[in-house]
């Protein structure tokens, strides 16, 4: 997740709905040719300060979680999934790995390793997440 994608999530989700029992997996993913490590991970996770979220870094080359995650969802031999937002069913079984989510969007190129008609980005990226975290969850926003 960058820090714009974070800073929509917490807007559109952790803010918006406050009491929502949710539990929000967020995953750093280290992509070559950015200022992408642990440490910058850690200071960006900072932004979800939230006990409903959890943090996770992904490391280059090896990418277990962008990949695992990417499968179904992004462009085959699209590489790892990144800048993706998956939402799923509360109690949803995991198996060998993630199963397919029942809602998300993404920024990944302009619509083109993913479905494009999900691709958001800046407000509409909050307007989206805010929208399918209602759908997902049929919880009304209660906060900001």
């Amino acid at each position: 997740m960058c820090v714009d994608g974070a800073r929509a999530v917490l807007k559109s989700i952790l803010q918006a709905f406050p009491k929502t029992d949710i539990s929000l997996s967020v995953i750093w993913i280290q992509m070559p040719g950015f200022n992408d490590n642990e440490k910058t991970a850690q200071w960006s996770a900072g932004i979800l300060n939230d006990p409903r979220v959890r943090h996770f870094y992904d490391p280059y080359p090896t990418h277990r979680a962008g990949r695992a995650f990417a499968k179904g969802v992004i462009a085959e031999g699209r590489g790892p999934a990144w800048d993706i937002y998956m939402f799923y069913k509360k109690g949803e079984t995991w198996d060998d790995g993630p199963p397919l989510p029942v809602e998300f969007a993404h920024q990944l190129s302009g619509g083109k390793r993913a479905d494009p008609a999900r691709f958001r980005t800046g407000t509409d990226l909050v307007d989206a997440l805010h929208e399918l975290m209602h759908k997902v969850t049929g919880d009304a926003c209660t906060g900001s």
